[in-house]
């Protein structure tokens, strides 16, 4: 698929709000997580892992609550290639204050990736964020390089390091905070 081109003004990004989409979402979930990072894990963990965090009846939970909020990315012919989920902040941040929100999940498909989607994708996560919560959290895996320097982009910086499960399996993770509140950058 990355000899296609593809336009991400093809590409729509709709906010969940029917618990209908469950099933898309954690099928979507299981591809991009085993697509990024699947080959780090014993099978048996990834599917520990994967069986406790990307269910369907997860992704329902996160849809039917206020708290929370999901996006999924779908092309053209509306296959999902993307999701963002936002809620409160269960990170283990030192000094956690109250009111304090977390960019839970976001993933996109490998073809889908550096052609503005994300940026598109994480602009609406934050700005619902930031009309909902005072602070702002993340958690990233160490070795995404990538990932942290678009989040980095986003006003995000490195406050604390820590272990992340994945079934059995002990990742060393940054948690990131926001910096500032301001608007969201151009997409």
């Amino acid at each position: 698929m990355k000899d296609k081109k593809i336009s991400t003004n093809t590409i729509g990004i709709e906010k969940c709000t029917d618990e209908a989409a469950a099933p898309t979402l954690a099928l979507v979930a299981e591809e991009t997580f085993t697509q990024a990072f699947g080959h780090l894990y014993k099978q048996e963990d990834l599917n520990l892992f994967l069986q406790k965090h990307h269910t369907a009846d997860s992704y329902s939970e996160h849809i039917g609550d206020p708290a929370f909020s999901v996006w999924l990315a779908k092309d053209a012919d509306g296959k999902a290639v993307g999701y963002v989920v936002a809620g409160p902040c269960g990170l283990p941040a030192p000094g956690l204050p109250e009111n304090s929100g977390e960019l839970l999940r976001f993933y996109i498909l490998d073809e889908y990736q550096g052609m503005g989607l994300g940026k598109r994708m994480l602009g609406l996560a934050l700005d619902w964020l930031q009309e909902n919560y005072a602070h702002l959290y993340l958690s990233v895996y160490a070795e995404n390089h990538g990932a942290q320097r678009l989040y980095e982009y986003f006003g995000f910086e490195k406050i604390h390091k820590y272990m992340y499960m994945v079934g059995n399996q002990a990742d060393p993770e940054f948690i990131m905070k926001r910096r500032s509140l301001g608007a969201s950058k151009d997409v």
